[in-house]
């Protein structure tokens, strides 16, 4: 199988351990990927205005993004959006009240800037889990306000559920199968929601018709829930050491762990 097109997750799959750089191993690779003529997109469910400097600070081989599990494509530099679904109001309606109902924090990002309320924030703060998310992505891009509800008429690219109890997991999944929406797991314990067409799979396909690539030829690297589509979709789908043994028993290979340099062997053995 030739590799002409490199679709890699960022947390946990590409990102080292600080969230922000890729390890030199891991940056040859993707240079000399780049020299092949393999065309390089990080796949993510992070917002636009959230990435990181890795993928920010004009690697050889930036170009595009996908961000919002699939449901945004934009080009790096430009800040250009060349694709976007936006959830809709009845649905977003529907999660403020799912929110209410379990008591659990709820955001709605709009132009990377993440709303939530105070109640919100502060269910947040305990956590050991969420200390990156709320020390480092809210202090960057949190904004509090009153109600989320005059959010619902705006264009809210993407909703999370930062902290869900895990002996209410299952009952708020359930729920959500009532929402327009595509609800994935970002963590054992945080969703993260999208417009209904929206995935990673489908942030895939989009690139390969924008790029003439067949899927048959990409190879995808991720490491959680929210990856599984874009595994399925591409020819080569590799999961990550540290993916949950789910996403391993459907990827066509597991390579070693973020902290062990998987992103850069998985480059190297197939690419390379």
């Amino acid at each position: 199988m030739e590799i002409k097109l490199i679709c890699m997750d960022l947390d946990g799959t590409a990102l080292q351990s600080d969230r922000k750089s890729f390890s030199p191993r891991l940056s040859a690779a993707l240079d000399a990927a780049h020299a092949k003529g393999i065309a390089i997109v990080p796949v993510t469910g992070r917002q636009y205005g959230l990435l990181p400097p890795a993928v920010t600070g004009h690697p050889v081989w930036e170009n595009l993004v996908v961000t919002c599990n699939g449901g945004q494509i934009y080009r790096l530099g430009t800040g250009q959006r060349l694709f976007g679904l936006d959830i809709e109001e009845a649905a977003l309606r529907q999660l403020l009240e799912i929110a209410e109902k379990f008591h659990i924090p709820v955001e709605f990002s709009v132009d990377s800037r993440l709303h939530l309320t105070q109640a919100s924030y502060d269910a947040q703060l305990p956590q050991e889990n969420l200390r990156f998310h709320v020390h480092t992505i809210l202090a960057q891009s949190g904004v509090i306000v009153d109600s989320l509800e005059p959010l619902c008429r705006q264009a809210v690219e993407k909703a999370q559920f930062p902290w869900i109890p895990p002996e209410i997991g299952a009952q708020v999944e359930a729920a959500l199968h009532n929402v327009a929406v595509s609800a994935v797991w970002a963590s054992k314990t945080s969703m993260e929601i999208t417009h209904p067409d929206a995935s990673k799979g489908q942030g895939l396909a989009a690139l390969c018709r924008l790029l003439g690539i067949s899927a048959g030829n990409v190879l995808a690297l991720g490491d959680s829930g929210n990856d599984e589509s874009m595994l399925r979709c591409a020819g080569l789908g590799v999961a990550m050491g540290n993916a949950p043994d789910a996403l391993k028993a459907i990827a066509d290979a597991v390579t070693e762990s973020c902290d062990r340099d998987g992103a850069a062997i998985a480059i190297e053995k197939y690419c390379l």
